[in-house]
């Protein structure tokens, strides 16, 4: 009798874990979805309001205004609102969280912070070589079809980070800062490393984490790697997808390490704040070399000097982490 209604509580409990699991899944889902929408509506919303809210005027129209520089920056302004920003705090609200606490915007240490931006610094010949070799890779010849894709999508998200990246006057780098480094990389961290993170190593680790208050390690490694690769997937540049999957792994593990999304966050506003720069200076003219060249050809001695420094970092984040008692395992 006794072993009958244990079975029965533990197939209740197993119920209860599995309907909790799925109630997450479709918060996630609905403020995600709430985002894309709201986002849409935005965008529509300007391009009517940019031709007096003539509806025939603005479908016709509509290709080309999108290839205007202002429109393409105040829709990135949009997405990165919608899309990024608003549905961390709207998921918290719904469960009814602290978001200071539920994604992590606790005040960082001043060390932390340095160091999180001198490792994008530190970084740069690194990953220039791993954007070369990627560049590189070529899919099997019965793949060509898609690789061809593949490179085209790489193409056209290129060219419209180069349009909106085009000006040549002080307010174009202005708002190239604001947008691209400030806004993109704020938004970008908030709801990859502090949401969706932060999320999956709490559903993984759910039992755990509600003895402990924290995740296994390999919670938070899977964790990390899995947002990583969507970070990566979701910008539909392929050819630089291995670069850009260990960049969001590293912004990963800052947050682990420091407990705190503004050391990522301002790491990744550092990274969009060089290309948004050497973009400009390249525009104005004022660049005699490439700065993607660092740590090819001739500077290849740079790369290893980066590996190192970027170690080095680490092992200093981690070991101020230790000192004031953040989680690490």
């Amino acid at each position: 009798m006794i072993v009958a209604q244990n079975l029965i509580f533990a197939k209740k409990r197993v119920m209860q874990d599995s309907l909790e699991v799925w109630k997450q899944l479709i918060r996630l889902l609905f403020v995600i979805i709430g985002g894309m929408l709201l986002a849409w509506m935005f965008t529509m919303f300007a391009l009517f309001a940019a031709h007096s809210f003539d509806l025939t005027e603005a479908l016709e129209q509509s290709e080309s205004l999108l290839n205007d520089i202002g429109m393409l920056r105040l829709s990135q302004t949009i997405q990165s609102f919608c899309l990024f920003v608003m549905p961390p705090f709207f998921l918290a609200l719904i469960n009814r969280e602290n978001p200071l606490t539920f994604l992590s915007l606790r005040k960082p240490g001043q060390r932390p912070l340095i160091y999180g931006i001198l490792s994008i610094v530190a970084a740069i010949p690194l990953i220039n070589v791993l954007v070369r070799w990627n560049e590189g890779l070529h899919l099997p010849a019965s793949l060509n079809g898609v690789e061809t894709w593949m490179r085209q999508s790489e193409v056209a998200a290129t060219a419209l980070t180069e349009k909106m990246l085009s000006g040549t006057t002080w307010l174009d780098l202005t708002l190239g800062l604001l947008i691209i480094a400030l806004l993109a990389g704020f938004a970008e961290e908030l709801f990859f490393r502090g949401l969706l993170q932060q999320w999956l190593d709490r559903l993984l680790g759910r039992k755990h984490y509600a003895k402990t208050g924290t995740s296994p390690a390999w919670v938070k490694h899977v964790s990390i790697w899995v947002i990583a690769f969507v970070f990566s997937a979701i910008h539909l540049q392929f050819f630089g997808f291995f670069p850009r999957l260990l960049m969001g792994a590293w912004f990963g593990y800052l947050l682990w390490w420091t407990g705190s999304i503004w050391v990522p966050i301002a790491a990744h506003i550092t990274n969009n704040a060089f290309s948004v720069v050497f973009m400009f200076a390249e525009n104005k003219g004022w660049l005699t070399s490439d700065p993607d060249t660092l740590g090819l050809e001739a500077s290849w001695w740079l790369s290893p000097i980066s590996v190192l420094a970027l170690i080095s970092l680490a092992m200093m984040i981690r070991q101020g982490a230790k000192k004031q008692s953040i989680p690490q395992d």
